[in-house]
């Protein structure tokens, strides 16, 4: 059964915007990488190591640049992979999150201040409420539409 006209509209719309902020962050990340480093994430560029951590942070923005136009063309093409998206980002960067603190554990604190992280965080809740209402509403509907058929 096709369930893309089951699902709400602001589904969509608000993956478009999760899109296009995943564009913002990956234009950060690469084409202002120097600054993004420095007066975002915090990172220390006087160390030998700074090379490597804008390669690391310049890959990410290019995996966001990917993300975003991945979830704008969801939105604009699908309502379901889109719905089926707000559920994916929240876990996939949960697992990422628990995997990088098992492996720092056994690292010297990072001085660091990450200052994108709550702006990632209000993406992330976003994207989980959107998939609880989308998800609920759909079935809602479609328990509706199999009354309407009965």
């Amino acid at each position: 059964m096709k369930i893309d006209h089951l699902i709400p509209k602001f589904v969509p719309i608000v993956v478009f915007l999760l899109g296009f902020y995943d564009l913002v962050r990956g234009f950060m990340h690469t084409i202002l990488l120097n600054y993004s480093a420095v007066h975002i994430a915090g990172l220390d560029l006087t160390t030998p190591q700074a090379s490597d951590l804008l390669r690391l942070l310049g890959a990410f923005g290019i995996s966001n640049l990917i993300t975003g136009l991945m979830l704008i063309l969801m939105a604009w093409y699908s309502r379901k992979m889109a719905l089926i998206m707000t559920a994916v980002l929240p876990i996939i960067y949960y697992f990422g999150h628990l995997v990088i603190y098992s492996n720092l554990k056994h690292y010297a604190p990072t001085s660091a201040n990450w200052e994108g992280i709550p702006f990632i965080i209000v993406y992330l809740t976003i994207s989980a409420i959107t998939f609880i209402l989308g998800a609920t509403i759909t079935w809602l509907r479609s328990r509706e539409n199999r009354r309407g058929h009965s």
